[in-house]
C-alpha cells in the first residue's frame, strides 16, 4: 500500500509556484492599490479647480500626481505631510496662474529644483521644514510673502532680486546677523524672533518697513533704527535691553513692545505721539512717577502692559487704581479693560 504521508515533490512545486503567483498578483494589487489612492487624491477636483489644498494626507512623495491637469491653478497647498521632495512640481512651471505654494510643516531639507521652478510665485512658505540654506528662490523676483518659520538657517542670503518682497519671516532659525537685506525697498514687514541675533544694525535700506520683530534674541541696545521713519510696530520682547532709546525717528510707532527685558525706567518715547500701545511687563519698574512723567502726555496710549513689574508685585491690590489715576487715557491695562 502506498504511504500518503510522504511528500510529493511534483506536488510541492506546483503548490511553490500558486503560492509565488498569489504573492506576486497581492504584491501587484498592493501597488495598484497605493497608486490609486494617490490618483484619489485629486479626484474630487475638477480640471479648472484654482485651489487644491491636500493638507495632512500623510503624503511622502508627489510622483503620480498629475497637477498639470489644473490650468487655472492658484494656490497649491501641502500643509502637514511628510514630503522630502518636491521634482515633480516644476511641472507647474507652465502654469503662469499660479500664485501661492504652502509646505508648510514637512521634511524638505533645502529648496530643490521642483519649488524652484516656479519662478511665478507671490507666496510661498517653506515654515517648520528642515531647512539649512535659503537658496532656490533667486529668481522668483515676483514673490510678496516669503515664509521661512522654525527651519535650521544660518545666514540671510540671496534674496537681493527679491525687490517686490513685502513680508519676510525668518523667526525661529539659528540666524546671528542682520544682513544682505539693503535691495528689498518695498519690505514692510520683517519677523526675525526666536534666532541668536545680537545687534539692530543693517536695516537702513528698508526704508518701507512697517513692522519690524525681533522677540526672543540676544539685543541689548536700541539702534539702527534712524532710517525706518514709517515703522509702525516694534517688537522687542524677551531681550536684555536696558533702556529705552535711539527712537527719535520713529514717531509713526503705534505698538511698542518691550516685554521681559531689563529696563528699570521709562525714556526716550515722551516723543511718540502716535503709540497706542506700550507692553512693559516682566521688567525692573518700580516708579508710578517715573510712568507717569514717560507716558502722561501720550495722548494717544489706550493699552499698557506693566504687570510683573516691581510696580505690580509689591503692591498688586492697589495696582489697577494707581495706574488709572496716573495714566486717565488708558482704555486697558494688561489683559484688562478699565472700568471707571
Amino acid at each position: 500500500m502506498a504511504d500518503l504521508s510522504a511528500a510529493d515533490p511534483v506536488a510541492d512545486y506546483v503548490s511553490a509556484s500558486e503560492s509565488e503567483g498569489h504573492g506576486s498578483e497581492h504584491s501587484e494589487r498592493s501597488q495598484n492599490a497605493e497608486e490609486d489612492k494617490e490618483d484619489d487624491l485629486l479626484a474630487g477636483f475638477a480640471d479648472d479647480e484654482t485651489s487644491v489644498e491636500l493638507m495632512h494626507s500623510r503624503l511622502r512623495s508627489l510622483e503620480g500626481l498629475s497637477f498639470e491637469r489644473f490650468t487655472e491653478l492658484k494656490y497649491l497647498g501641502f500643509r502637514q505631510n511628510l514630503l522630502s521632495d518636491t521634482t515633480p512640481l516644476a511641472s507647474l512651471a507652465k502654469v503662469p496662474t499660479l500664485k501661492e505654494l504652502d509646505l508648510y510643516d514637512n521634511r524638505l531639507k533645502r529648496v530643490d529644483s521642483g519649488v524652484a521652478a516656479l519662478t511665478q510665485l507671490e507666496y510661498l512658505d517653506l515654515s517648520f521644514n528642515n531647512i539649512r540654506a535659503i537658496e532656490g528662490v533667486d529668481a522668483m523676483t515676483d514673490l510678496r510673502d516669503l515664509f521661512f518659520v522654525s527651519n535650521k538657517i544660518q545666514t540671510i542670503e540671496n534674496l537681493s532680486r527679491l525687490t517686490m518682497l513685502r513680508q519676510l519671516e525668518l523667526g525661529a532659525n539659528r540666524i546671528r546677523v542682520i544682513q544682505n537685506l539693503d535691495q528689498l525697498e518695498c519690505l514692510e514687514e520683517l519677523y526675525l524672533g526666536k534666532n541668536k541675533i545680537t545687534r539692530l544694525e543693517n536695516l537702513g535700506g528698508l526704508r518701507k518697513l512697517r513692522i519690524l520683530s525681533i522677540q526672543s534674541n540676544r539685543i541689548t541696545r536700541i539702534e539702527g533704527l534712524e532710517k525706518l521713519e514709517l515703522l509702525e510696530e516694534l517688537y522687542l520682547s524677551h531681550n536684555g535691553i536696558e533702556r529705552i532709546e535711539n527712537l527719535e525717528a520713529n514717531t509713526k510707532l503705534t505698538i511698542l513692545d518691550v516685554t521681559k527685558n531689563r529696563i528699570a525706567e521709562l525714556s526716550g518715547i515722551a516723543h511718540l505721539q502716535q503709540l497706542e500701545d506700550l507692553w512693559a511687563s516682566g521688567n525692573q519698574l518700580a516708579s508710578f512717577e517715573n510712568i507717569e512723567a514717560a507716558c502722561g502726555a501720550l495722548s494717544a496710549l489706550r493699552t499698557v502692559y506693566f504687570e510683573f513689574n516691581p510696580i505690580q508685585l509689591t503692591q498688586p491690590a492697589n495696582y489697577r487704581r494707581k495706574l488709572m489715576l496716573t495714566l486717565p487715557q488708558i482704555t486697558q491695562i494688561d489683559a484688562t479693560l478699565c472700568r471707571r
